[in-house]
């Protein structure tokens, strides 16, 4: 009892204690935290200072007195926007996939150089790379030549001489490089594959038998209209094999159609190729269809009916996209590039009265067939001074330099006996050995003459572009070089006529000429810090003619041919000098 009084008597001094014990903790707490935040604020203030120390500001810059333009100022530096910077120095760059850098390129073409010593029979340098047929100026490949057709200086397609040698040296590099394995499919072979279309007024009559010559054959009678499916074989969707090769004999309003679906969109696109003279190359059946119809259809001109068996060899890949690009309005429409998987074949059916051998082959390349189409080409189409005319006129430097239609080109010279020399060596067939020979005399006539020679400083030049007074392009000079060194170089066997020993001596003598103007007049290119493209201010008094870096590459690409050919140091060091002007460096100034 007494125990509990004394606790009763000292349990309200105790609350007071513990009152002030926690009063006091309280106002410690807060005075540490205080003390913390002061020195925390203190730290971001001191932070804050060193960062706006350090971080670039944004300024006001001018260049060379121009316009003002937004920049960035630090302790130590100044930093221009990348997009003046681009232009005025003209540069490249691009950021990293994580966007965490960005490298700056002086070039935005990648330099490249021959492997290996330079070999007249093999590869054309890196064509194996090259995609003519799917260069925005060419509007198809021709379905009565199998080479491309051009609208690069006039939109009526034409052929252009150096397009199509470029279109068969590029298939004959990939033919040798041989990083393809040859795979196709062969339908049509079992008369079953071979339907006829299901409508009453749409018969087709398919008559089955063996040629002598050809083998199995068939016999199709159907109506001629475009709208008719006629005889038809479904074709294999396998998306590599692209490449659709027949034989046929039409006799009569014969045309077939390659029925294709893309796959994005499920487009079905019907590819025509029709006989005729239509100066097109390829065109929309129905202006009014349009990609969101579902279905459009374009047809291609093979020139004039011949009734003799003729093979037939397309890349549905390369003609839809032509076919695409050429537009389904008069409105200039994308550059379609299809790749294998973009689209898969589903039919090819014939039309009209025709006989087709039994063998419709789907293979994934087609390298020595368009080779030989271009190399053909050549042969068929060569005049009589021996060359490859261009029918559209060609004006430069803003109309001063004028060449009419039917003008000759030493590049063109150039690549044909490239491309010439090659087919003979692959064939031995006496044709292209026999047009090679002839290709050697415009090198000898003057630009005045019709001829592809000029003149600049005493120095004789084979122009790319024979105008008066003359243009001295640098890379058309150099490929006509290496056409002429290729042509001298073929071999021959030893009972060949006189007259072929005699065109490859001509030939090498020529080169000869060339080389020794090149090494006199390569100075004349040199900017310090790229090249030229040509020397045309020469003669009109104007600015040079500065080459864009992708020509600076095939300056030094070809520069490095003749080099290794010649074995010359001279021309090594030039070489190692415009490599090194692609990386940023510059000639040294006084």
């Amino acid at each position: 009892m007494l125990r509990y009084r004394f606790l009763k008597q000292k349990l309200p001094f105790l609350f007071v204690i513990a009152f002030l014990f926690l009063l006091n903790h309280y106002f410690v707490g807060q005075r540490e935290n205080g003390e913390a935040v002061s020195s925390r604020k203190k730290i971001d203030e001191t932070h804050n200072e060193e960062l706006k120390d350090c971080a670039a500001q944004e300024h006001q810059c001018v260049a060379d007195n121009g316009k003002p333009m937004k920049c960035w100022k630090d302790a130590t530096d100044v930093f221009f926007p990348f997009s003046f910077i681009r232009k005025r120095f003209d540069v490249t760059g691009k950021a990293s996939r994580d966007e965490k850098s960005f490298e700056m390129f002086t070039s935005y073409s990648k330099i490249r150089l021959p492997e290996g010593p330079y070999d007249p029979k093999g590869p054309f340098g890196h064509f194996a790379t090259y995609s003519v047929e799917t260069r925005e100026r060419v509007r198809c490949i021709s379905g009565a030549s199998g080479v491309p057709m051009s609208t690069q200086w006039d939109p009526k397609p034409y052929y252009y001489p150096i397009q199509i040698a470029q279109y068969g040296l590029q298939h004959y590099s990939r033919l040798k490089t041989a990083n393809f394995s040859h795979s196709e499919v062969v339908l049509g072979r079992m008369n079953p594959e071979w339907k006829g279309a299901a409508g009453m007024d749409e018969t087709s009559e398919r008559l089955f038998y063996r040629h002598e010559e050809v083998g199995p054959v068939v016999n199709i009678t159907a109506a001629g209209s475009l709208s008719n499916s006629g005889a038809y074989v479904y074709l294999d969707k396998t998306p590599d094999l692209h490449i659709i090769s027949l034989k046929w004999l039409p006799i009569e309003n014969a045309s077939f159609t390659i029925l294709v679906k893309l796959r994005e969109n499920d487009l079905l696109v019907l590819l025509n190729y029709v006989f005729g003279e239509d100066d097109r190359c390829v065109w929309n059946d129905d202006e009014k269809a349009s990609i969101s119809t579902g279905q459009v259809s374009f047809s291609f001109c093979m020139g004039a009916m011949r009734s003799e068996w003729q093979k037939v060899s397309r890349d549905v890949l390369v003609d839809a996209a032509r076919a695409l690009s050429s537009g389904a309005t008069k409105k200039k429409s994308q550059n379609w590039i299809f790749h294998p998987g973009d689209l898969f074949t589903v039919s090819i059916g014939f039309r009209g009265r025709l006989t087709v051998k039994q063998e419709i082959i789907q293979s994934n390349e087609q390298h020595l067939d368009a080779f030989l189409s271009a190399a053909e080409w050549f042969v068929r189409n060569q005049d009589e001074q021996g060359g490859w005319s261009v029918p559209v006129e060609r004006a430069i430097a803003e109309r001063r330099l004028v060449l009419a239609p039917g003008w000759h080109s030493a590049m063109a010279q150039g690549h044909g006996l490239s491309l010439l020399t090659r087919a003979f060596s692959e064939t031995k067939e006496e044709k292209f050995l026999t047009a090679a020979l002839k290709a050697i005399d415009l090198f000898n006539k003057s630009s005045e003459e019709g001829g592809v020679q000029n003149e600049i400083f005493g120095f004789p030049w084979y122009e790319e572009y024979p105008t008066l007074p003359g243009s001295f392009v640098l890379n058309g000079f150099l490929y006509s070089l290496i056409g002429l060194y290729d042509f001298s170089e073929l071999q021959l066997n030893s009972d060949d006529n006189e007259k072929y020993y005699a065109k490859l001596n001509e030939a090498k003598k020529l080169y000869d000429v060339g080389v020794a103007s090149l090494k006199a007049l390569l100075p004349l290119f040199d900017t310090g810090s790229g090249s030229i493209y040509d020397l045309r201010h020469v003669a009109l008094d104007t600015a040079p003619n500065l080459a864009r870096w992708d020509y600076h590459g095939v300056h030094v690409y070809l520069l490095k041919w003749i080099a290794n050919i010649e074995n010359d140091a001279k021309l090594e060091e030039t070489v190692r000098r415009w490599v090194s002007y692609a990386y940023g460096k510059r000639a040294k100034h006084n």
